[in-house]
């Protein structure tokens, strides 16, 4: 069998191999989007069903990709979200029925809003979804074991509970766009107004057709954005990749989520 030729030069570059292997399963996905669109109604799904196969594969196995919606110990719920990426090593969903799961906040690390075609409606219902998701996880509870040394006796293990007010990741991915812009940069510039509108945060925004890719830069106003036209689907999956690695999920607190008595509430 003839050794397949490669344009990354990963047979004497060994350290480019991961990314290579990446952007095949990105083009990979490219084709197979291409091939399965039989008419615009199944868009959405379709690059649903292939960006979760495509996300189980390549994420660490302590993350677990569902759909379902979001709660808080605080009592606030998201809408129904379209991709889930949560913690399934310390913790679990507390529902699961008909493929559907109900998550908490906690063990949630990011979300993706999948569209069929994105317009700036769309954009701004999809924004308003991910600025609910953002509350629903900004009270996150935690029980995490630490270490206690005292001179006198041994040392021992103990659990302290904190509260994490980071919020998941947010991501939106269309098949195609319609009305925010011809050109790579014209789309950036309506993006970053209506980000800057009301305050919004997306940390990525992917187009398939077009191969684009916008994020935002963390704690910029206004929104500064990068990313580029091309590799679309290997930009997210990397930053994906590349975001989860300083997130923090620990152990859940669940007496956070059980009925307060009487004397405690």
């Amino acid at each position: 069998m003839a050794k397949r030729a490669t344009s990354s030069g990963v047979g004497s570059s060994p350290h480019l191999s991961y990314m290579s292997a990446l952007q095949d399963i990105a083009d990979q996905s490219q084709r197979e989007l291409g091939r399965m669109m039989p008419h615009a109604g199944e868009r959405g799904r379709i690059a649903e069903e292939i960006i979760r196969s495509v996300l189980s594969r390549t994420l660490p196995k302590r993350f677990s990709i569902g759909t379902g919606v979001v709660i808080s110990a605080h009592g606030d719920v998201s809408r129904q979200t379209d991709i889930v990426i949560y913690d399934n090593f310390f913790n679990s969903p507390l529902l699961s029925e008909f493929g559907s799961c109900l998550f908490p906040a906690e063990i949630v690390f990011a979300t993706i809003e999948v569209k069929s075609v994105l317009t700036k409606r769309e954009l701004r219902t999809s924004m308003d979804a991910i600025m609910q998701m953002r509350k629903v996880g900004s009270q996150k509870k935690y029980v995490v074991p630490v270490t206690i040394s005292d001179v006198a006796r041994p040392s021992r293990t103990a659990t302290v509970r904190y509260t994490e007010k980071t919020p998941p990741r947010n991501y939106i991915v269309a098949f195609a766009q319609k009305g925010l812009g011809p050109t790579y940069q014209r789309f950036c510039a309506k993006l970053k107004a209506c980000l800057d509108e009301d305050h919004s945060h997306v940390h990525g925004v992917c187009i398939l057709d077009e191969g684009w890719f916008a994020g935002r830069r963390a704690y910029k106003r206004p929104a500064e954005l990068f990313g580029g036209e091309g590799n679309g689907l290997l930009q997210l999956y990397s930053h994906i990749l590349k975001a989860q690695q300083n997130f923090s999920v620990h152990a859940m607190d669940l007496d956070a989520y059980l009925p307060k008595e009487p004397s405690q509430a």
